[in-house]
């Protein structure tokens, strides 16, 4: 098992990103229908790439991409139709994009799609997947671009809490993403531009706020195990 990046709780239970079922039931990567069969493409199916989801900037759910499968490309292709609930992560073309999906979906070859047991909500995996950001960066290889691989995920050690600590961590980042993303649609209400360059800076220092406290949240740093 590889180093961690974060420093967790002896209490917290470890595991890695491999198959246990009851942390990860399952990983799967994607695949592409071809492309030059017309009856592949434009279908009911959401069939996502690793560009759609670098800009979701602040977001993690995904419930629209820019093209669509059919099943008949779906059954055709090592494309997988993605349970609602999955967690996303790019492991090339960029390496460590995390996203959710809100409905079934597929995704390309540009993926690893973990699936969670019982014992692990999504939501918490993919804030943990982007607080990791730095060790998947690291242990990212490949002799022409980057790129992330099972083997390599499977040594990553994942700390998880009990799960009513990790419904409190995802309650307060995700208060936190609410409060950090109100901002854009009130820029388009000012009438003033000084008023417009003090909304930006609060948005800026709420999105750095939020940042700053997902690696301590993550790491037991901060204890939100009881509600004040």
């Amino acid at each position: 098992m590889a180093e961690p990046y974060l420093i967790c709780p002896k209490s917290w239970r470890r595991s890695t990103l491999e198959p246990d079922g009851e942390l990860i039931l399952r990983v799967d990567s994607g695949g592409t229908p071809s492309t030059s069969v017309d009856e592949y493409w434009d279908g009911d199916l959401p069939w996502l790439t690793p560009k759609e989801i670098t800009s979701l900037q602040d977001g993690l759910f995904v419930s629209r991409t820019e093209r669509s499968i059919t099943q008949l490309g779906l059954e055709d292709s090592s494309a997988k139709l993605l349970p609602p609930g999955t967690v996303m992560l790019t492991k090339r073309a960029p390496v460590g994009a995390v996203a959710v999906n809100a409905v079934p979906m597929a995704t390309n070859q540009g993926f690893l799609n973990f699936r969670c047991g019982p014992a692990l909500r999504p939501l918490y995996l993919a804030y943990w997947l982007r607080a990791n950001r730095p060790y998947l960066d690291k242990v990212a290889n490949g002799s022409t671009y980057p790129e992330l691989y099972q083997s390599d995920l499977f040594e990553f050690e994942l700390a998880v809490p009990p799960l009513p600590v990790q419904d409190r961590i995802i309650e307060v980042l995700s208060a936190l993403q609410f409060a950090a993303l109100l901002g854009l649609p009130l820029e388009q209400s000012v009438t003033r531009p000084e008023a417009m360059v003090a909304l930006q800076a609060q948005n800026r220092r709420l999105s750095s706020i939020r940042d700053a406290l997902l690696p301590l949240l993550l790491s037991g740093a901060l204890d939100v195990s009881k509600k004040a």
